[in-house]
């Protein structure tokens, strides 16, 4: 990738914003997936971020092994733990739920109990009915059982009771605890969706949110991109990478559009 010389006048201002950002789309890709991982969740409890999004995803959408990783990271690298760092900087609902996914070393495995699925399906509709959405068991069976299990479990959820599980959590929509409890839920069973709305409302918001669109290509660019990808094609009617042709300049569009990968791949 050839590096352009500086421009002067009016335009040295949008040209130092972009290479900004390529430096540190270049910074993270150089980093392996825990150091990375490890890296972005401390950005986050260090500056006391109000957004959990990151914390979700590394707990969520990465695999155990990978979890365990990026915790074993972020103990050698910042001499504490990721569990601890998480337990500290949140409070309430949300610092029970987030410490314990982080926590979490679940079961990878593709075996599904069904009769175990049914039960659980019927206890969440309960507490959500009863609006007890910080009720233990609920957050333990997000935090403690397999992905498979807990897909098996919400499909029973909506068979029996007519809805998706995040449809009867909109209650209230301002309520931050709600927001990170349907992440959750979007990050365990459909990570690609996932991921696509998180790019869509990063880049469709206005001025578009840099932030979230450099974490999330750097760091799924080795993992499930193809995915995230086609999923962004179906909801938009546009590719990501004309989105972010559209929305980027520079070298930064160079590095995101090179880890995106080409449209006909």
């Amino acid at each position: 990738m050839a590096i352009k010389l500086k421009p002067q006048g009016p335009r040295c201002k949008r040209f130092e914003f972009w290479t900004k950002l390529a430096k540190r789309i270049v910074l993270l890709w150089t980093y392996d997936p825990p150091e990375r991982d490890a890296f972005l969740a401390n950005e986050i409890v260090k500056n006391g971020a109000k957004t959990h999004q990151v914390i979700v995803e590394i707990a969520c959408t990465r695999s155990s092994h990978e979890l365990l990783l990026a915790r074993k990271e972020y103990h050698a690298r910042y001499q504490k733990s990721l569990e601890e760092d998480v337990a500290n900087y949140t409070t309430d609902d949300v610092r029970k739920l987030l410490w314990a996914l982080v926590t979490s070393y679940r079961y990878e495995g593709e075996e599904v109990d069904m009769s175990l699925a049914k039960s659980e399906a019927k206890l969440i509709y309960d507490k959500i009915k009863e609006n007890l959405y910080d009720y233990d068991d609920f957050i333990r069976i997000l935090a403690t059982r397999s992905k498979a299990q807990i897909n098996a479990t919400l499909n029973h959820y909506k068979d029996e009771f007519g809805q998706e599980v995040c449809k009867n959590l909109k209650a209230d929509p301002n309520d931050e605890f709600l927001k990170i409890l349907r992440a959750t839920i979007k990050a365990l069973t459909v990570p690609a969706k996932y991921f696509e709305r998180v790019l869509r409302l990063a880049i469709n918001k206005q001025g578009t949110d840099e932030d979230a669109l450099t974490r999330v290509v750097a760091t799924r660019a080795e993992f499930d991109m193809k995915a995230i990808k086609e999923e962004y094609k179906k909801r938009n009617s546009v590719s990501l990478n004309e989105a972010i042709a559209k929305d980027t300049r520079g070298d930064y569009e160079d590095m995101l559009l090179a880890l995106a990968g080409s449209d006909d791949a």
